[in-house]
């Protein structure tokens, strides 16, 4: 676990009620009433959802006080909040306990710890549908907070309720016939005492390890140049990996969670560990389509449309491993392509990087223990420690270090192993591979004034669609996406660019993602998990305005998001041909995210099809209601274009080499640097801009030298 890096946060008496009150309103025990139609739900089929009427009985009782969530939230909190972040949260509290205040939140002038839990759930559900903006965000911060952190325990009796063995780990893939791990060596991080001695100097400083970072360590250092990896986050060798949803957020994510746009529209995950996004994403290798490519190059960057692009992307392809071969065949992928060969929709299957090797993990979003994922530590990193690079871990970039007149790079400025101190290590060139969210800022804080830097961010938004069956799904046995459904393209000529594709969610995630209809509804959906299909609508934004702002007294990416119209469509599309899918798949019950759309349920009578009545009656409800950015739980894991290139600083902050403007020698080698979002999967992508972008700095490197 992560020591505190701030005050605890402690709740007055008031306080610590209100937080305890409103969490066991959104996980409550249960009246005999509501125990006993779950049973009836459940009896009969006690072998599809593996669960018994005896655990039911248990899972009832239970409420988020009884399981000390309030106070496992605090802790969160006092780790990874920073003071002036709590304000909100302990403010609505107070507001709260007030008589004024509650009849201004409740429309009730008793405060919600003297209601009913009938009273106090009718008030929540209004919070999630209010005309009010703030309020929809209330439901959504809260009931988040309480349900991801009740459902990622490890050993609970909650988890033991709903059958889910989250100490077992991937147990179905450890003993698979086919299991065979690959063993990778130990990089070797530099130690404190070395890395602080004030006089180190390399020819290039990588700041970032992920996708970018890596091939470019690898590039430079297999050149012959001197290479200094920093990152942010802990380097954890496959052996020292732990597939806990409890912890392999707090230990391998930016931030040790998602992060919040400040309008609370979305939320982001990046990676804070040495392989960045690559050791923690779902293997996906999707090369950009090539109306992407032509758009670019549009935009006058004929390198998108060159040979020399193909090239670097086989190149990649190559060396990840990207590969069709040995992906199971499951239940999900099963269901996944009848749905869509019923409505002629395109399937296919994905390249996952894995070497061809047979790969069923579904905690890869923990960091592959198994060593078969070809991410960046288990690649370019190791070609670059072949070829004499050094490495640096939990170590923060705080600028970089420019000469007097601030127009080249001499080094950079860091704090080094969590320490406060500040140290500077001199390198000819910097590359900064830090991620969409975290480049901007360090451009800012190293001096760079373009305007660009920051706006023009893209986070293809993900939202997600859930079909329940009357059989065991295990979605968790197997691998965590194995097809993509091409639902529309530019190409095809609607102009709303989307892809459909399997998203294994863990009790955790799944818990905050499916929509809450009251306490009794939510524990009846989490008993039937291991019946749920769930799936990942991703959307290529086009004009919605995404902005990374600086605050120099914040550590950690500030940025807001603001949905567009044309986006929101498109998500309302995918997410109905989603339904449609599940539907001609042969689930029985089905749920988009939308706060204001209730779930769908096929009668007893009914065969599921999409092209039930009732049903189609119930898409036209989805597409009425839209996506809302505040009330949909919207996630994004593509970050991208905040420092995007160009042939203008006036609209740009790279030129087409990869270099900034307005100062020398500093390099962004990520995603940031996507002229619009590329609509997949990013990271073959941006390893082969990395790849181009290395070439440019070795070619200056050799001019420099023979000057």
């Amino acid at each position: 676990m992560t020591q505190a890096k701030y005050p605890p946060m402690i709740l007055s008496p008031s306080q610590a009620e209100m937080l305890g009150t409103i969490f066991d309103t959104v996980l409550a025990q249960l009246t005999f009433e509501e125990e006993d139609a779950i049973k009836k739900k459940i009896r009969g089929k006690e072998s599809i959802y593996e669960v018994s009427i005896e655990q039911v009985s248990a899972m009832s009782q239970l409420s988020a006080t009884s399981l000390q969530i309030p106070s496992i939230v605090l802790e969160f909190f006092s780790n990874h909040v920073a003071p002036d972040k709590r304000v909100d949260l302990l403010r609505i509290l107070d507001i709260l306990a007030t008589r004024p205040g509650s009849f201004l939140l409740t429309g009730y002038w008793k405060p919600l710890t003297e209601l009913s839990r009938e009273q106090r759930e009718e008030i929540m559900l209004k919070w999630k549908n209010s005309s009010l903006q703030a309020l929809r965000n209330l439901f959504k911060i809260l009931s988040n907070l309480c349900l991801y952190n009740a459902y990622s325990r490890t050993h609970s009796p909650l988890i033991d309720s709903i059958g889910h063995n989250a100490a077992n780990g991937d147990a179905f893939f450890e003993n698979h016939p086919d299991y065979d791990p690959t063993e990778h060596e130990h990089i070797p991080m530099m130690q404190t005492a070395e890395a602080t001695e004030g006089n180190l100097e390399f020819d290039v400083i990588v700041v970032g390890s992920g996708a970018g970072g890596g091939v470019a360590a690898a590039q430079l250092s297999t050149a012959g140049y001197s290479v200094l990896v920093i990152e942010k986050g802990k380097y954890y060798h496959q052996s020292e990996m732990v597939h806990e949803e409890e912890t392999c957020y707090v230990n391998m994510y930016d931030g040790g969670t998602s992060t919040t746009s400040t309008s609370g529209s979305i939320q982001c995950l990046s990676g804070a560990t040495l392989g960045g996004g690559t050791a923690l994403n779902y293997l996906v290798s999707l090369k950009p389509q090539h109306f992407v490519r032509q758009e670019w190059a549009k935009q006058g960057l004929p390198y998108f449309v060159s040979s020399q692009f193909s090239k670097d992307l086989d190149q990649v392809f190559e060396r990840i491993g990207a590969s069709q071969e040995n992906i199971l065949e499951t239940k999900t992928n099963g269901k996944f392509e009848k749905g869509c060969h019923e409505l002629g929709y395109h399937i296919e299957k994905v390249y996952v990087n894995t070497g061809g090797k047979s790969h069923h993990c579904s905690r890869c979003m923990m960091g592959c223990k198994s060593g078969i994922k070809n991410s960046t530590a288990n690649t370019w990193l190791l070609d670059a420690l072949k070829h004499g690079a050094r490495f640096l871990d939990r170590t923060l970039v705080t600028r970089i270090v420019t000469n007097d007149r601030g127009t080249k790079a001499v080094g950079v400025e860091c704090q080094i192993h969590n320490s406060q101190q500040l140290v500077i290590i001199k390198a000819k060139k910097v590359i900064a591979a830090c991620g969409a969210l975290r480049t901007p800022g360090l451009l800012k804080s190293s001096g760079l004034s373009n305007n660009n830097i920051g706006k023009h961010l893209r986070l293809q938004p993900i939202m997600f669609g859930f079909g329940f069956f009357d059989e065991n799904i295990r979605q968790s046995d197997g691998p965590l996406i194995s097809r993509v459904c091409n639902t529309s393209d530019d190409c095809h000529g609607d102009n709303y660019g989307a892809k459909i594709e399997e998203g294994l969610m863990l009790p955790g995630g799944l818990a905050s993602k499916i929509p809450w209809f009251g306490a009794a509804k939510h524990k009846e959906l989490m008993l039937r998990h291991k019946s749920v299909a769930s799936f990942v609508n991703v959307v290529r934004d086009k004009d919605s305005v995404g902005i990374v702002s600086y605050d120099n007294s914040n550590p950690n990416p500030v940025y807001d998001y603001a949905l567009s119209k044309h986006d929101a469509k498109s998500l309302t599309i995918c997410i109905e041909r989603n339904m449609r899918i599940l539907a001609a798949a042969g689930a029985r019950e089905l749920f988009t995210s939308q706060a204001n759309v209730e779930g769908f349920a096929f009668k007893e009578h009914e065969t599921s099809s999409a092209d039930n009545p009732r049903f189609n009656q119930w898409l036209e409800e989805v597409n009425k209601a839209g996506i809302s950015a505040i009330s949909t739980p919207l996630v994004s894991v593509h970050q991208l274009g905040s420092c995007r290139m160009g042939t203008s600083p006036k609209s740009s902050v790279v030129q087409p080499t990869g270099e900034t403007w307005e100062c020398k020698n500093i390099y962004i080698a990520d995603g940031s640097v996507f002229p619009t979002a590329v609509g997949v999967n990013p990271m073959v992508t941006i390893e082969a801009i990395a790849l181009y972008v290395s070439r440019n700095v070795i070619s200056t490197m050799e001019s420099s030298s023979r000057l």
